[in-house]
């Protein structure tokens, strides 16, 4: 699997995700903006963290084949 593949469905996921939790949020307007501001913050620390662990692995498979 590609790591452009993967990212993107991230992505994807995430946007079909928030969606879907405006749409059926309970809270007020901006409780709601709260809510979804900390989650994306939340999926972009871990997206960034993943993406580095990817490139770390990839990095120590390149130097495995030297």
């Amino acid at each position: 699997m590609r790591s452009g593949d993967f990212m993107a469905g991230i992505l994807v996921g995430a946007l079909i995700g928030g969606a879907l939790g405006l749409l059926f949020a309970p809270e007020a307007g901006e409780e709601t903006r709260g809510f979804v501001a900390e989650k994306a913050r939340k999926l972009k620390e871990a997206a960034t963290e993943k993406g580095r662990t990817m490139l770390r692995r990839d990095e120590e498979g390149e130097e495995a084949k030297d």
